[in-house]
Formats: C-alpha cells, structure tokens, sequence
C-alpha cells in the first residue's frame, strides 16, 4: 500500500501549466514529455543490446 502513492506522484510543475492551458497546449506539452524520453530510453536500449551481445 506504500507504493502506491509513489506510482501515482507527478511533477507538480507540469500538473499546474497543463491544468492551466487549452487542449491544444497540452498536446504540444505532451509531444515535449514524449521527445524528452527518447534519450534515456536509446541509452536504456543500448545497455540492453550490449548486454545481450555479450551472453
């Protein structure tokens, strides 16, 4: 039961300025969230090949 509020955490900043905008600027804002994950997963990715590479 302790967890779950930790799932359900979010970052209050983005909480605020996509509450406060229209539809349209939350898209873009979410467009933003979305490129923003691209490098931690390539990178995420990339650990995995090599790792998978060397079995």
């Amino acid at each position: 039961m302790t967890a779950i509020p930790i799932l359900l955490a979010q970052c209050v900043m983005c909480a605020r300025t996509a509450a406060a905008q229209n539809l349209e600027r939350v898209a873009v804002l979410n467009q933003g969230i979305l490129i923003l994950l691209i490098p931690p997963l390539a990178a995420f990715g990339a650990i995995l090949l090599m790792a998978w590479r060397r079995r």
